[in-house]
């Protein structure tokens, strides 16, 4: 035997008794190797199924692509231009897109916030769009 698998056996055998061990020891001998190493795998970590998400929130996404920072503040920016647009006052501290566009539906429909995100791209673009870069 070599000097790892005598290390490997010691290391199995060091809290178990010796009648525990035999037993082992016959269970190895008569179950298969693939139902072995099934067993001695790591047991695989559940993952969570992921919801579809909304479509909503994806096309928010993909309008609001362009402005560079987390999406907190993207949030932010679309509820503050959407409340300026329809003149109300909004009160919401959204924590995503995702949280935004929950929010914002309680008060407007999904085309009136689709046009405030194209809205906010094209104020911003506005102000600005003019500036040179430096390449």
């Amino acid at each position: 035997m070599k000097p790892e698998q005598s290390n490997a056996l010691r290391a199995l055998a060091r809290n178990r008794s010796r009648a525990e061990l035999k037993a082992l020891f016959a269970l190895i001998r008569r179950t298969d190797d693939r139902a072995l190493l099934a067993a001695a795998a790591p047991a695989k970590k559940l993952t969570a199924k992921r919801r579809k998400s909304d479509p909503l929130v994806r096309e928010l996404e993909q309008t609001l692509k362009p402005i560079m920072g987390p999406a907190r503040e993207k949030a932010d920016l679309l509820i503050e231009h959407i409340a300026k647009k329809h003149r109300r006052k909004l009160s919401y501290q959204p924590k995503g897109l995702a949280d935004a566009a929950r929010q914002l539906r309680t008060k407007f429909s999904d085309q009136q916030i689709r046009a405030g995100a194209e809205s906010l791209m094209t104020h911003l673009a506005k102000l600005y769009g003019d500036r040179e870069t430096v390449v």
